[in-house]
């Protein structure tokens, strides 16, 4: 899986226009902070030896591979990169993390004029699939600015998703072993709302 990961990194980091970009939050980091400028080199949540930066790259991988089995073009991005990207939909994955654990659950965020129908299907979808508390949509303000959403132009069709809270107990062992699992679901959901 490895191989196939960095395969999707090596492609140019230019401008493109694709159906679909898919980000993996804090994937490369620490390595890609200082070339990049990043000021903050967040490395994402971890309980015990499970890191959030291990975890992006799986889901992101099998969803964006389910996307091209589907037909759909995708783009692969890690967490730092150069360009801009032109999508049809832009996704950007996460798990969150609380200093009080299993204080919070799975959320979405989004920048202003985005889709709003695109956020509230997959928020009821997740529901549905998703055994713990759903905490809420643009709850923190790096959902609500995330960085990334400046580096895709998308027709309203982009989120953050935070899959549920890695550092609760709970959740991260209903999580652990359905990573691609929920890759799939969300190529699922992206192909539901792209295709006519």
């Amino acid at each position: 899986m490895i191989v196939v990961i960095l395969c999707f990194l090596l492609q140019p980091a230019g401008a493109d226009q694709v159906d679909v970009v898919v980000q993996a939050g804090h994937q490369g980091r620490p390595k890609s902070c200082k070339p990049m400028h990043v000021k903050h080199c967040n490395l994402g949540a971890r309980l015990g030896t499970q890191r959030e930066q291990d975890w992006t790259p799986i889901v992101a991988h099998a969803a964006a591979t389910e996307l091209q089995h589907d037909g759909f073009t995708v783009k692969y991005r890690p967490a730092d990169y150069r360009g801009h990207d032109r999508a049809r939909a832009a996704v950007f994955l996460h798990f969150d993390g609380n200093s009080e654990p299993c204080s919070g659950g799975a959320s979405v965020g989004f920048p202003p004029g985005a889709d709003r129908a695109f956020v509230h299907d997959w928020v009821q979808r997740y529901r549905a699939f998703f055994p713990y508390h759903f905490a809420g949509e643009n709850i923190s303000h790096n959902e609500k600015t995330y960085y990334a959403y400046r580096r895709v132009t998308t027709p309203g069709r982009t989120m953050l998703i935070e899959f549920g809270e890695m550092t609760c107990a709970a959740q991260e062992r209903w999580m652990e072993p359905r990573l691609h699992e929920l890759g799939i679901e969300v190529a699922r959901f992206i192909r539901s709302e792209l295709q006519p």
